[in-house]
This record gives structure tokens, C-alpha cells and sequence, in this order.
């Protein structure tokens, strides 16, 4: 009897669910049925249960534009601004004739910068109100981003005539006045706002914000207090309170806003809050926190990832692995839980496994600016450098404010790009103004690009505060150096090899220096001591191993070069060392077995590519060097040394001379003062017969080495082609008197003959 008790009592209850939910199959009764249940989600605080009724809502009848307005008006209360900006847009498409709804979506989407649609959106709103002010303040700041900043005043001067009384109207045309120059005038606007409604914040905001722009930190602070005195609850108020403190160094006084951003937005404000008692080192309560959010399903993964990163903290990799595939296990595809996992991946050592998780999740989603830098990171550790900076320049697209990106980018394009290196540093340098590492990077960067006394605030700046950062007085002692100030640069080099032995910058500048100076044993004695104290430092070894080259001591170098390879196998510098050193004995077929292990290393460098062809032309191996220059320009078809070694590959065999001529046309480009692209594309225009282009590219040539048996030869037989036989006959005598053996000398005596 039990059990069939048991069985009436389930159906009973299924029936109850089924008439509740609408045995009807009447669709506008299920979106009724599933609206109310959201708005008492919504009523309750359980906004993630509400957005699954309302979505129910919108299945059910996805014409309704109410439906559209209250799911979008649940998404942004979980800051998903994708879902809520398109969800009212489609609102809005529902209800041309509804006021509010064109309002909305003329917000949101001036909010995502899509200003030409906002500003066609708040004219709806206008053909259906003339005289509504939100609608022509929100057309006025679509035209301030569309850069038409004169019709955008005009347009809130217009809403301020119409509403005298609207607060709103006054703080916009501040903010256009403040966007056009006129910082005095907008801050009378705004104390004109504050005066037409001072119980609202937004005023008070836009004030404090121009104080704080214009430096004047004491009167943001006030006026950031009243935007908080005039709306004790107001997320804004209290978030942009706590930024400016923490801004500020008063870590202290900014827990308090962030307390009242928690308890009125528990979601993004508790987070936030988390964040703030992490930064400080107080783990409990952070800990605390996010427990607390972990026990909800709408901020579960976010929480348990922060909780997984304060165990990594604590040194509990174990404990954070389970909290991350815990994460992954309900949502595979969550793009922060797999760049938390590559994380754990490399610090596990496994960078390919690390690297393929991370190219899951930007498959998940692109937009991960985080996964696109941790890559870019690991590609950096291979020496990938290419693949590196691609990845880098990838996250600062998706996100262009990305700091730390700016700063490992401008690392990768010192060597290559100083220029540019320096110009993403100063970014990164205006956006983290006290980090130490971005503000040394630019130093370096600036170093780099041949300005030393660019370097020397931000050096001066690091020496001050860091007084014993050996890699600082390094580079203080090359600033110092490049601004000719000689003696302070040897005794900044000084403290940092006192300091850090194995400081490679210091001591080779001390070393070069001693060398310059013949004391070749005080010099050598320097960088034996260095190689022996520390063996298994790549980078150590590396820069011993070019003082030795330097010295002349090419075994010693290679023993160097060996050891660094030993400890970093995939060291590019140290192939490049070993290779140098292999050419400087004349070692070619090692050297090119060197840079072709460095090509395999690097496959997208076009600087390796030609090396080895360079060495295979060297020794006469042409179709080696074809294929290596071919290489070359898939990577870079406009890359100048490649395109002219190729041309002339192809001239010296005297085969393809169109391709020739092409391709020394794209290195006169790339090369336009460069006697030997000059020589190439004249030694072509001879083949070809083009006598008087000959003629022009040869003397070019001439001009800069007058003395270049070879160049000679080539302009005495352009001139020679062109019927000028003085000139030929001149330039051809003058190449054999000066070596009577160049190669193409028997050439040149054949066409001194037939001048006679």
C-alpha cells in the first residue's frame, strides 16, 4: 500500500506542475506564466533564476518586446553587457512605438560605441517625443563620438531649453565641454548641475572627475564624498570613491566604499571586494568572501577560480588544480578556467601541453585577452620571438589597455624594433606609473633606440627607490656611458657586478673597457671568474662566451656556447654564438649547420633563413642558397637583403634575369643607399641590355666605394654597352691596376680590347 501511495502521490504532483505551468499550449499563457516567476526571481535577488524564466519567456514568444526588456534588464544585473545591449536592441525592433524601449537601446548602444546606430535611435525616440530630453542627451553624446562635437553641444543646449530643471542635461554638456578643451566652462556646468539636482551623484562625479584630471586631488576627493553624501547606495559613487583611494596609495580608506559596493551588488561588488582584501594580503577575508559566492551557480566558477589562485598563492598547487578542473568538469569550455589550467600546466613544466590549452580556449573565445598573453609568454621562454610578439599584439587588440602585454611586447621588439619598443612602454608606463618592471623596460627601450637621456628619468627614478637592484645599476651605468659621462657609468657597472657577479651587462662593459684600455689580463681574469662561478647560466655564458670572442680566444668562446646550450637547449643567442664563432675560424660548414638548427628553432625568421643562405652562396652551394633566400620570402616578401642576394644569385648564373630585376627592384626599395643593391640592379640592367640604367645604378655604386675593382669592371661595361668608350675604357683600366685578379678580370681586358 506504500508503494502505491508512493505513485498517487507522484502524479498528483506532476499534475499540480503541469496546470501551474500552463497545461495550456497557449503561448502567450506560458510567457505570462514564466514573466511572473521571473520578476519574483528578480524581487527575491536570484537573478540567474530569472534569467532562465525570462528566456523561457522569449521561447515562448519571441515577438514579445516586454519579454526582450526584462531578460536584457537581467543581464546586465550579471554584467553580461553582450547578451543584455542585444537583448534590448531586439526590444526595441519589437516596439518601434514605445519610448522607453528606443531609449534603452540608444543607451546601450552608446555604451558599446555603436554611435551611429545610437544616434539613430534616440531620433526614433524624438519622432515619438520631440521634447524628450534623455533623447536628444543621448543623440548629443553619439555625435561627440562620432567626433562632431559642435552639433553634439548644440543638441544638449537644446535639451537644457527644453528642460531647464533636468540635471542630467547640464552634467552632459560638461562632459562635451570638457571633451572640446574648455575645462573652465565645464567645471561652471557642472556646479550648475549640482545646483539644478544635487540628491543625484552623477554630477557630483563628472566634477570630481575633472579635478582629479586636472590634478587638483584634494577637491576630486570632496567632491567623489558628496557623489557619495548625495547617494549613500550608489554603485558608481562608491566604486569610483574606492578607485580613487586606491589610486591614491590609501589602500586603508577605500575598503569602505567597497563594502557598500558588495552589499548592494553582491556579485561584481563582492568580487571586487575579494580582490581588495587579496592585493593586501588579507587572505581569510578574502577567503570568506568567496566562499560565499561559491555557494551560488551564478558566480560558482568565478569564485572557485579566485580561491584556486589564493591556494596557488599559498603554495597549494594540488588544491588549486582540483578547484580549476572542478570548473572545467561542469563548463569544458570556460575560457578562464583553462588559462587557469595552462597556468598550472607550466608551472608543472609542461609548456606544449600548456600552450595547447591555452589555443583551446581562444578557440572557445577569442576575445580572451589573458590566454592570448600567457601564449605569448611560453612562446617567449622557447625563444619563438615571432610567435611571441604575434600573440602579444593579439591580446592588446582584444583588449588595447592591456598593460603587461604593452610591456613583454615592448621586451620581444627592442632587439628588432627599438622604436616602437619604446612606444609601447611609455604606454604601459602612463598606465602603471610605480611599476618597477614596465618603468625599467622603458629605460631599456629607450637605451636601445640611441636615446640615453630618455632613459635616465624613469633610471633615476628606479636607482632611487631600488638602490640595491643590481639590473638597474647596469643599466644606469649604460645611460650614463651613452651620455659621455665615463667615469660615474664604470662606477655604476662597478656596484652591479659587486653586487651580482654574474650581472652580463656590467660585466661586459667593464670587460670592453679594460680591453680598450690594454689590460688584457685585468679583462681576462674578469671573465674566467664569471664563467666559473656560474657554468650553468645560459645567459652568463652566453656574454662571457662573446667577451672571449672579442679577445680572440674562438675555443673558449665555443666551450661557452656549449655550456649555455647545455643548460637551455633551444637558446637561440648561443646557436648564434657558436655559429659566429665557427665563421670567425672559418668553420663554414658547422657555422651553416648552426644557423640551420637556429632556422629549425625559429622557423619564421627571416634573419636565419638568410644566414644560411648567405653561408651556402659562400660555399658555392647555389641551389642550398636559392631554397634558403626562397624561404626567406615566403616569410617576408619584401625583406631588402634577401630579395638582393637572390637577384644576384640568379644574375651570377646568369638564369631568370626578369624575376632578377624584380626582386632588385623590391631590395633599391627596401635599400635605396645601399651601394651593393646598387651593383646588383645595375649588373642586371647590363644583362638585359639596358645600357643607360646600367650606367646610373653602376655609378651609384662607384660613387660609394671608388675603390671596388668589381664595381669598376660593371660600370666600364655598362658604359662600354652605352657606346661611351672613354668613360668604359677609364673605369676598366682603373679596376685592373687596382687589382689585376678580380674575378670578372679576364671579362674586363676582353672589353678593354674591343674598345681599340
Amino acid at each position: 500500500m506504500r508503494l502505491i501511495a508512493r505513485l498517487v502521490t507522484i502524479s498528483l504532483a506532476t499534475m499540480s506542475l503541469a496546470s501551474a505551468a500552463g497545461c495550456s499550449q497557449n503561448p502567450a499563457d506560458v510567457r505570462d506564466y514564466r514573466l511572473k516567476r521571473g520578476d519574483a526571481f528578480v524581487a527575491a535577488g536570484k537573478t540567474s533564476e530569472a534569467i532562465i524564466e525570462f528566456k523561457a519567456a522569449v521561447q515562448a514568444d519571441g515577438k514579445s518586446g516586454p519579454a526582450h526588456q526584462k531578460l536584457a534588464a537581467a543581464y546586465l544585473q550579471v554584467n553580461d553587457f553582450q547578451n543584455g545591449f542585444s537583448e534590448y536592441v531586439r526590444a526595441a525592433d519589437l516596439l518601434p512605438d514605445n519610448l522607453e524601449a528606443q531609449l534603452q537601446a540608444a543607451g546601450v548602444l552608446l555604451m558599446a560605441g555603436q554611435f551611429e546606430d545610437a544616434q539613430a535611435r534616440a531620433e526614433k525616440a524624438l519622432r515619438i517625443d520631440p521634447k524628450n530630453v534623455p533623447a536628444r542627451i543621448v543623440k548629443g553624446n553619439a555625435l561627440a563620438g562620432l567626433k562632431r562635437l559642435d552639433l553634439a553641444i548644440t543638441e544638449v543646449e537644446s535639451a537644457i531649453q527644453t528642460d531647464p530643471k533636468y540635471g542630467l542635461s547640464y552634467t552632459s554638456l560638461g562632459a562635451l565641454q570638457r571633451a572640446n578643451g574648455d575645462t573652465t566652462t565645464a567645471e561652471a556646468t557642472f556646479k550648475r548641475a549640482i545646483q539644478t539636482d544635487p540628491t543625484k551623484a552623477g554630477p557630483h562625479l563628472a566634477l570630481a572627475n575633472l579635478y582629479w584630471a586636472m590634478g587638483k586631488r584634494v577637491d576630486a576627493e570632496n567632491a567623489f564624498l558628496s557623489a557619495v553624501k548625495a547617494e549613500p547606495r550608489d554603485l558608481m559613487a562608491n566604486r569610483a570613491l574606492a578607485t580613487f583611494y586606491l589610486s591614491s596609495g590609501r589602500t586603508a580608506d577605500a575598503e569602505a566604499p567597497l563594502k557598500t559596493l558588495a552589499a548592494d551588488s553582491p556579485d561584481f561588488g563582492s568580487l571586487t571586494l575579494a580582490d581588495y582584501y587579496s592585493r593586501t594580503g588579507r587572505i581569510a577575508e578574502a577567503r570568506v568572501v568567496l566562499r560565499k559566492l561559491a555557494d551560488r551557480p551564478d558566480t560558482a566558477a568565478v569564485a572557485n577560480l579566485r580561491l584556486a589562485s589564493l591556494l596557488l598563492y599559498e603554495r597549494d598547487q594540488p588544491g588549486a588544480k582540483k578547484l580549476v578542473d572542478d570548473v572545467l568538469r561542469s563548463n569544458p569550455t570556460h575560457g578562464e578556467a583553462l588559462v587557469a589550467r595552462a597556468k598550472l600546466e607550466v608551472l608543472e613544466g609542461g609548456l606544449d601541453t600548456a600552450a595547447a590549452t591555452l589555443r583551446s580556449a581562444i578557440t572557445s573565445n577569442p576575445s580572451l585577452a589573458d590566454a592570448h598573453f600567457v601564449l605569448g609568454n611560453i612562446q617567449a621562454v622557447k625563444h619563438q620571438s615571432e610567435d611571441a610578439i604575434a600573440s602579444y599584439r593579439e591580446a592588446l587588440r582584444v583588449n588595447p589597455s592591456f598593460a603587461p602585454a604593452m610591456i613583454e611586447l615592448a621586451r620581444q621588439l627592442m632587439a628588432s624594433k627599438p622604436q616602437e619598443a619604446v612606444l609601447y612602454a611609455r604606454s604601459a608606463s602612463r598606465a602603471l606609473p610605480n611599476y618597477a618592471e614596465g618603468i625599467l623596460i622603458l629605460a631599456r627601450a629607450e637605451l636601445a633606440s640611441g636615446n640615453p637621456k630618455g632613459a635616465e628619468e624613469p633610471l633615476k627614478r628606479l636607482a632611487a627607490a631600488f638602490p640595491k637592484a643590481f639590473d638597474v645599476q647596469a643599466e644606469l651605468g649604460r645611460m650614463l656611458q651613452g651620455l659621455g659621462r665615463t667615469t660615474e657609468a664604470r662606477a655604476a657597472f662597478e656596484r652591479a657586478l659587486a653586487g651580482d657577479p654574474s650581472q652580463v651587462t656590467a660585466l661586459t662593459a667593464l670587460t670592453l673597457s679594460d680591453l680598450e684600455q690594454k689590460k688584457t689580463a685585468a679583462a681576462r681574469a674578469r671573465v674566467d671568474a664569471a664563467a666559473a662561478a656560474a657554468p650553468k647560466n645560459a645567459a652568463l655564458q652566453i656574454g662571457v662566451g662573446r667577451l672571449y670572442a672579442a679577445m680572440g680566444d674562438n675555443a673558449a668562446a665555443e666551450k661557452s656556447a656549449r655550456s649555455a646550450l647545455a643548460s637551455d637547449a633551444n637558446n637561440l643567442e648561443a646557436y648564434e654564438l657558436l655559429a659566429l664563432v665557427f665563421i670567425k675560424q672559418n668553420r663554414i660548414p658547422e657555422a651553416t649547420t648552426e644557423f640551420e638548427r637556429l632556422a629549425e628553432k625559429q622557423p619564421k625568421s627571416v634573419a636565419n633563413q638568410t644566414s644560411v643562405g648567405m653561408l651556402y652562396q659562400i660555399q658555392g652551394k647555389f641551389d642550398q642558397a636559392k631554397a634558403a633566400y626562397e624561404r626567406a620570402l615566403t616569410l617576408d616578401a619584401r625583406a631588402p637583403v634577401v630579395a638582393n642576394n637572390l637577384a644576384q644569385l640568379y644574375v651570377d648564373r646568369n638564369e631568370n634575369l626578369e624575376v632578377a630585376l624584380q626582386l632588385a627592384q623590391t631590395a633599391k626599395a627596401g635599400l635605396p643607399n645601399t651601394h651593393q643593391v646598387d651593383d646588383t640592379l645595375g649588373w642586371i640592367c647590363y644583362k638585359k641590355g639596358l645600357a643607360a640604367q646600367a650606367v646610373s645604378s653602376m655609378k651609384a655604386a662607384v660613387n660609394a666605394q671608388p675603390e671596388n675593382a668589381v664595381y669598376l669592371y660593371h660600370l666600364g661595361a655598362a658604359y662600354a654597352l652605352n657606346k661611351d668608350k672613354a668613360n668604359a675604357r677609364q673605369a676598366l683600366e682603373k679596376a685592373l691596376k687596382l687589382q689585376p685578379n678580380f674575378q670578372g678580370a679576364d671579362d674586363a681586358r676582353k672589353i678593354l680590347t674591343s674598345l681599340n
